[in-house]
């Protein structure tokens, strides 16, 4: 059964390098994670704020808790473990829907730092799909370069390669 917790302000609610063994979810207050980025080395603080959830990805993962989470002000905190939050988010598409965005800013966020290490230009996420289309009919692969030139299309009808996108698309008989 999922636990509530109160916090005063300068509480901390778990530390970084601590066995990750509940994920939380912010019911009222503010709540900071502190943590150190993997590029400056510097300190780094995010706000939770009310709904939101922390300490997901070291429970998911089986990881230690990779920052310090600490209360800013009086704070309501309901604790879950892995098998409580997987029952809500199988309940309510609306945590899963958060839990994507927050991984997909995070994957986002590691791959323009692993583009940068390996001195690679970082592309638009356009740039990139049309790209891909690129490969595909230039391999002679032309069910899937029409499949990509038709997404590029449609998500970026106005984006910078989408006359060639469409020429390619009628060179290959839409």
């Amino acid at each position: 059964m999922p636990k509530t917790h109160n916090y005063t302000p300068g509480s901390l609610i778990f530390c970084k390098g601590e066995e990750a063994n509940r994920v939380f979810i912010l019911k009222s207050g503010k709540v900071n994670l502190i943590y150190t980025d993997i590029e400056t080395n510097a300190d780094m603080c995010d706000v939770v704020q009310q709904g939101e959830f922390f300490g997901l990805r070291s429970l998911i993962g089986h990881f230690p808790y990779e920052e310090n989470a600490v209360s800013l002000t009086d704070s309501v905190v309901m604790a879950l473990t892995l098998p409580e939050f997987e029952s809500l988010a199988m309940s309510n598409a609306r945590i899963t829907l958060k839990m994507l965005k927050v991984f997909s800013g995070q994957l986002r966020r590691i791959h323009a730092f692993f583009t940068k290490l390996s001195g690679k230009e970082l592309t638009s996420p356009d740039e990139e799909l049309f790209n891909i289309g690129e490969r595909c009919f230039k391999l002679k692969r032309g069910d899937h370069a029409k499949y990509i030139y038709s997404r590029y299309l449609a998500y970026y009808p106005t984006g910078k390669k989408a006359s060639l996108a469409a020429k390619r698309l009628q060179s290959l008989g839409r």
